[in-house]
């Protein structure tokens, strides 16, 4: 998200410029996928639907008092915008047959939101683990573990958000590949020099 505010538009972004093809032209480069696009939109619709009852129950029964479950309401939320990425965005797109130079600024963004959500949930599931672990473990600390170690995992969690949604690279979706890949493919001839520009180092150590 950083080189979108700098450069304050996609295709003033080095190596995203698609202007050497109409959308028309880029919307032919990709492949309409309708018999996985329409099941993954119907699935996320059933994902979506089925966390606000779950919330409801956590708050309303009071278990988001312990910290389990603070950091749980975190995961939810995260992995709600996951599956609307995933799904709800993913599904039309593979019905259209998009390709990133087809939609450059939508895709770019809803990238960022697809790459954060998903290095997100991976970190709130790890320090829901560290924390299960610890409260069995430490049994005598839970006092501190329901309390100052909840607050600082979500903390935590809030600033790894932030960190992937402003300091990396997007990804982009590519309905040939069937997935959302560091390369938008936007360009006329390939270079070293804009794959470079696409890696996503700190990814990998996110595995």
């Amino acid at each position: 998200m950083n080189r979108l505010l700098y450069y304050g538009s996609v295709e003033s972004i080095p190596f995203y410029n698609c202007s050497w093809k109409s959308q028309s032209e880029w919307l032919e480069t990709g492949l309409k996928r309708p018999l996985l696009g329409y099941p993954i939109t119907v699935f996320g619709v059933f994902i979506e639907l089925l966390y606000p009852p779950i919330l409801y129950i956590i708050f309303k029964t009071k278990l988001i008092r312990h910290a389990c479950y603070k950091i749980i309401v975190m995961l939810a939320l995260v992995d709600m915008t996951a599956t609307a990425c995933s799904c709800l965005i993913s599904g039309p797109l593979f019905i259209k047959g998009a390709v990133f130079c087809a939609y450059p600024e939508f895709i770019y963004v809803t990238g960022m939101f697809v790459l954060t959500t998903w290095c997100t949930s991976c970190a709130c599931t790890l320090l829901l683990f560290i924390n299960r672990i610890v409260f069995i473990t430490l049994p005598e600390y839970s006092h501190i573990i329901d309390g100052k170690l909840a607050y600082l995992s979500i903390f935590l969690i809030v600033i790894y958000f932030i960190f992937w949604f402003f300091f990396t690279p997007t990804v982009c979706f590519n309905s040939i590949g069937m997935a959302w890949f560091p390369d938008p493919l936007a360009m006329e001839t390939p270079t070293e020099e804009a794959t470079d520009y696409y890696r996503n180092t700190p990814q990998a150590w996110n595995r």
